[in-house]
């Protein structure tokens, strides 16, 4: 097997025995030796490859545990809304997009992603008299950044099928007229979803393939090696993607390193998925995994959905959403537990997460304490939900990134007294939660130095407030990284092959154009990578970096 020589780095290992190193030999895809330059120089032979990292930082390759990579790539066909700032500005987003289509990607569909009404300059939702307005021979659907309210106008609603007879879906919400029943357009949650279901997208293998790859490309730009993405709902069918995946990693084509998480919001839906493919969490190769089932169990705070044990500050007529009473959840997750597969659920609001624990500590035995099972998102907490988690062995798979948009919204929705005890990461750590780092993008980037930037310094990208929100709870720079490496790895059974620098592990890594460990902390949003490394392929580089 090829042989390569890594020398002259700083080499942050995230190994606590040896922190630091300056060199490591590649074998294959795996390190097998680390250490300091003349230790690492002893073992040269003729024709090994020396690369020099210049003094360079290098860390090991980051894994961010939640994002929907296809929908991050679909998200590039659609109307980008997300720096308007008032519906003036979406209007004239469609209107460009619409002088400018090359071909109709969604049919005669005009799709939209992004927008953000706290960040308006006059705070109001679009509805379906606006949207009316850009047009209404042509149906427009436009999802709101969080992706769990959109608005349509009304020849969408037409072809849906909402109208004043329809009644509300389970776990979703259609937003009325005032003294009416008649639909102003804003749709919640399962109706959101079932809007979807109308919407042409891509069916053809090919093409979802192309769209993965630009995808990965993107990632390995930012130092991404491991992706944890959910994917299912981006398409009609769940086979299309795992076909897709599968060809790309039989072909070598795939090198970032997937694990699918599979969105299977029903019984139903779950059962016929597992006697249709046979597949269980953890089968698959080092290149594609398949991992956990996907639940949502509540909504969003933007969009007052996640659910809350008590109502929103702001608005005390509504307490969120919960997606499924008890009993169903339960169904679906001591089904999923029968059958091998690991357990993720989407949970915001405080009383969802009581939820998904109560029904955890129900079916697993108290000696399962190695079923990893998961709660994507973790926010609005207090110090007993913490100890739950901590007790049961639950991870939190938390996204730093949402802090600086979420920051100044928050308070208003939950109040003071709530918010204390949210984004409580440090308190996880130091108390015994595993977790997890990444981005939910497209909601956020997925670039994850915008992340450790955040947990950090508590800070928006802006650098306010200077002294941190919530000081307290930051994370040290390794801490930060080591949610990213060892989090996540450790989130999908993988601690002992990915995340650190080691002898042993994964050759995956990346080389910083900066020292992360030293530079102020208000540069770590500005960290770019000059090399990306997985399995000992390059498979992006920086022009400085130099290889001899």
């Amino acid at each position: 097997m090829k042989k390569q020589i890594f020398m002259n780095g700083k080499v942050m290992t995230m190994n606590q025995e040896q922190k630091e190193c300056e060199a490591f030999i590649v074998e294959g895809e795996h390190i097998i030796k680390t250490g300091s330059n003349e230790e690492i120089l002893a073992f040269q032979k003729d024709k090994i490859k020396i690369v020099d990292l210049r003094g360079k930082r290098v860390i090991p390759g980051l894994n961010d545990s939640h994002m929907h990579l296809l929908g991050y790539a679909l998200s590039n066909k659609k109307v980008d809304l997300t720096h308007c700032r008032s519906l003036e500005e979406i209007a004239q987003a469609i209107n460009r997009y619409i002088e400018n289509e090359d071909d109709q990607y969604f049919g005669e569909w005009i799709i939209g992603h992004g927008w953000n009404h706290e960040n308006f300059q006059v705070p109001q939702l679009p509805t379906a008299v606006f949207l009316d307005e850009i047009s209404q021979e042509r149906p427009i659907l436009l999802s709101r950044a969080c992706y769990h309210i959109g608005v349509m106008n009304h020849k969408a609603l037409e072809m849906v099928g909402f109208s004043q007879e329809t009644e509300n879906p389970e776990g979703g919400h259609i937003d009325r007229l005032p003294n009416s029943e008649k639909p102003m357009g804003i749709v919640r949650e399962s109706a959101l979803y079932h809007a979807h279901d109308f919407i042409p997208g891509p069916e053809d293998v090919m093409q979802i393939q192309d769209l993965i790859l630009d995808a990965c490309q993107d990632a390995v730009k930012v130092g991404l090696t491991s992706i944890q993405s959910d994917d299912f709902g981006a398409v009609k069918s769940p086979n299309t993607v795992l076909e897709a995946y599968g060809n790309l990693e039989k072909s070598g084509a795939l090198k970032v390193r997937m694990n699918l998480q599979m969105l299977l919001p029903t019984l139903d839906k779950l059962q016929r998925f597992i006697k249709t493919t046979g597949i269980h969490s953890q089968m698959g190769s080092e290149r594609l995994k398949y991992g956990p089932i996907k639940i949502l169990a509540d909504g969003s705070l933007g969009s007052r959905t996640a659910a809350l044990e008590r109502p929103y500050s702001d608005d005390e007529e509504t307490q969120g959403v919960l997606v499924y009473g008890d009993a169903q959840l339960e169904e679906i997750l001591r089904y999923g537990k029968s059958q091998g597969m690991q357990l993720a659920i989407h949970g915001i609001g405080d009383r969802t997460m009581n939820q998904i624990l109560g029904i955890v500590e129900g079916i697993f035995q108290k000696d399962e304490i190695n079923h990893r099972s998961r709660i994507i998102h973790c926010q609005i907490t207090d110090h007993a939900i913490i100890d739950k988690m901590a007790k049961l062995h639950v991870i939190a798979d938390i996204q730093p990134g949402f802090m600086p948009t979420d920051m100044k919204i928050v308070e208003r929705r939950v109040g003071r007294d709530r918010v204390k005890e949210s984004y409580n990461w440090k308190t996880m750590l130091e108390g015994g939660v595993p977790v997890a780092g990444s981005s939910d993008s497209p909601v956020e980037p997925f670039n994850p130095f915008l992340g450790i930037y955040s947990a950090v310094t508590r800070r928006n990208f802006d650098g306010e407030p200077k002294a941190g929100w919530y000081p307290e709870q930051r994370l040290t720079v390794e801490e930060a990284i080591g949610i990213y490496t060892l989090g996540s790895s450790y989130a999908t059974f993988e601690e002992n092959s990915k995340g650190k620098i080691q002898e042993g592990y994964l050759a995956d890594f990346i080389v910083l154009d900066r020292d992360i460990q030293t530079i102020p902390p208000q540069e770590i949003k500005g960290v770019t990578v000059e090399a990306t490394y997985i399995g000992g392929e390059c498979v992006y580089s920086h022009e400085e970096t130099r290889q001899k």
